[in-house]
């Protein structure tokens, strides 16, 4: 559950949760208003009374206008924490995040403290719309905790994070800027959406490994021969914790055959800086992103629920996925699309990475 609550900073220093020193450098200008004006009355004597009025009114107004105001971004200083408990950093999703994003905080423990004994955590996000306290998304690891925080909708300007340990223990401390979003493909006559995003059942998923079925098709549901697929990786991924990076490589993008499709069948590394995140996109084009896809996500959750139950069904957590794309032609937003998590449903609801469950990320293509 999300609070939000919009605290001057002088409250907020005098509270236990004690915030990191925050200011709007505010809106530029000053208003001055001239007004002249003359009024000129001729009158005859005879009884033909004639009255010339010429008023002139001229008001000048040197503040810019509601349209043209200039507002500096939000800026913040980071609170100074020592993360006594966990030994721990942060690391970001996106790491140069842009309005609309929703970023995602991972708080990394490095002193040996597994999920188990991890005290509480929750994170406070101030900036420009204000300050709010998220509630922790997923926790995963194994010798040592990742605990996932989402703060959606970020806007211009900084972002000032502060992870608690207990609902009051200044833990550990991170600050990202939101800049302006770059222009991205042009928008020509579609974007291509995400129809589907779906994590396998545990009737679908093979023995071990992954596969990964991916579609890209025109308006019409027919395929797209030839269309290229980026693949990215989360900007979290620390490449030096990743397994089999060398010999099962994720590749770089992928190349639909004459139909439109892509299957592959792989054992997908893992890592261990948090579950590996594979992020899909159509190249080249105005195209949502399908996020969520991942590996190492275990087999069974916190409380011991094993979703499949069956041996060499989603060992090491090797989840298996189908992607489709599909042409929109009257699609005038790019989205960030989760799974349906349907692999997860035998324990209930399921955790959400890299992205807001409540709130989706949208903005405008370009």
């Amino acid at each position: 559950m999300r609070t939000a609550r919009r605290l001057s900073l002088a409250v907020l220093a005098a509270t236990v949760l004690a915030l990191p020193a925050c200011g709007d450098d505010g809106k530029g200008g000053s208003a001055g208003t001239d007004t002249d004006t003359d009024a000129d009355t001729d009158a005859d004597s005879d009884s033909d009374a004639d009255t010339d009025i010429d008023t002139d009114t001229d008001t000048d107004v040197d503040t810019e206008t509601d349209d043209d105001t200039i507002v500096e971004p939000f800026t913040c200083d980071p609170m100074e924490t020592t993360s006594p408990l966990l030994a721990a950093y942060m690391a970001f999703d996106p790491a140069d995040p842009h309005p609309g994003d929703t970023l995602t905080v991972i708080v990394i423990s490095t002193n040996g403290t597994p999920p188990a004994s991890a005290p509480p955590l929750t994170l406070q996000a101030e900036g420009a719309g204000g300050t709010t306290t998220e509630e922790l998304a997923f926790i995963a690891g194994g010798a040592d905790t990742v605990a996932y925080f989402a703060v959606p909708d970020v806007q211009l300007g900084d972002v000032c994070l502060l992870a608690l340990a207990n609902g009051v223990d200044a833990e550990l401390s991170g600050k990202v800027t939101v800049t302006e979003r770059p222009a991205g493909p042009p928008l020509t006559d579609v974007v291509y959406k995400v129809i589907t995003n779906h994590q396998w059942t545990c009737d679908e998923q093979p023995t071990y490994g992954n596969e990964l079925h991916v579609s890209v098709l025109d308006e019409t549901g027919v395929g797209v021969p030839g269309a290229v697929v980026d693949v990215l990786l989360a900007d979290s991924t620390d490449m030096e914790t990743i397994y089999n990076g060398d010999t099962n490589v994720v590749p770089d993008s992928l190349t639909m055959d004459g139909g439109g499709s892509f299957i592959a069948y792989d054992y997908w590394p893992i890592s261990d800086n948090g579950l590996l995140v594979l992020k899909l996109a159509v190249s080249g084009e105005p195209s949502d992103i399908a996020t969520e896809l991942t590996t190492g996500w275990w087999e069974a959750d916190d409380l011991g629920c094993n979703y499949c139950g069956t041996y060499g069904i989603n060992v090491w957590g090797h989840w298996s996925h189908t992607v489709v794309f599909q042409r929109d032609p009257a699609a005038t937003e790019i989205c960030a699309v989760a799974t349906d998590h349907a692999g997860q449903s035998n324990c209930g609801t399921p955790g959400h990475i890299h992205h807001d469950p409540e709130l989706q990320a949208c903005w405008a293509a370009e």
